[in-house]
């Protein structure tokens, strides 16, 4: 199945007196319609994902922004690769409209095909990342899409349940897997990384396609990781239950309980 390309509008209206509020309609390049169920997390300076939302049926989102300062937008649809805004800046009077296309390159879904004897695909930019040889090591779990597709996962989450030293608490129990249905809410910590040091609940980081969009720590008040990403539009997945094995660039003060990396389809 292959999707045709659509284009994002964005308008971004601030009013010193009052909530900035950036909004905007999400359209479809050659028919010009509204695209509903499009993911949009809305990105701080530091790169930490805030805010979460999907477009309703109009095609139409809209954020209410507390705090001046520069922002980004990470826009993901089904069939399509993660796109991310350039960054853009609001200042105390801000009236702005910015346009924002997604690359023209929508992924073409694989047809399933019954084969004898299973050949394994290395795919570049997951060799230039390092994913291949962190997996030979061996520190952490490792999934690729094909091992995704086994496991049939509704939400993020659902990845994760049964991994040693991972935590999935839906609904304040532990569960083998999220309930389905309105509500369901599920958070992860991680077990492994739970020490003298660290008391309470101990969040993974969780970086995407090398961009960190939530700090690690015991800190609260970050999405839950099933609002970050759809888990059909994941590659690959590298989960890391303490601080061991993460790679350096999102190691140390970044992810003290360890982390989740995160390789969109493309």
């Amino acid at each position: 199945m292959r999707l045709s390309v659509f284009v994002l509008t964005l308008g971004l209206l601030a009013h010193a007196a009052q909530a900035q509020v950036l909004a905007g309609t999400v359209l479809d390049s050659a028919s010009g319609k509204p695209i509903v169920g499009a993911r949009i997390l809305l990105l701080d300076s530091t790169g930490t994902a805030i805010k979460s939302l999907v477009t309703a049926s109009d095609g139409q989102f809209s954020f209410s922004i507390l705090h001046l300062g520069q922002y980004r937008l990470l826009i993901g649809r089904i069939g399509y690769p993660i796109s991310i805004s350039k960054p853009f800046l609001f200042g105390s009077a801000f009236t702005a409209r910015v346009s924002l296309s997604l690359p023209s390159n929508p992924i073409t879904l694989d047809t399933v095909t019954i084969v004898a004897k299973e050949i394994q695909r290395r795919l570049p930019y997951l060799a230039d990342a390092g994913f291949y040889r962190r997996r030979q090591i061996g520190f952490g779990h490792f999934l690729t899409r094909d091992e995704i597709d086994k496991r049939d996962p509704l939400i993020l989450s659902d990845l994760l349940h049964g991994m040693s030293g991972v935590r999935v608490t839906c609904g304040g129990q532990e569960r083998d897997r999220a309930p389905q249905g309105p509500g369901s809410r599920c958070t992860v910590t991680m077990r492994a990384a739970n020490t003298m040091f660290f008391r309470r609940k101990c969040n993974p980081s969780v970086v995407l396609d090398g961009v960190l969009l939530q700090p690690g720590g015991t800190g609260g008040g970050g999405l839950l990781l099933d609002d970050l990403v759809n888990p059909f539009n994941i590659e690959a997945l590298e989960v890391y239950p303490g601080p061991e094995g993460v790679p350096v660039q999102y190691s140390g003060y970044l992810s003290p309980c360890g982390a989740i990396l995160v390789w969109s389809r493309r």
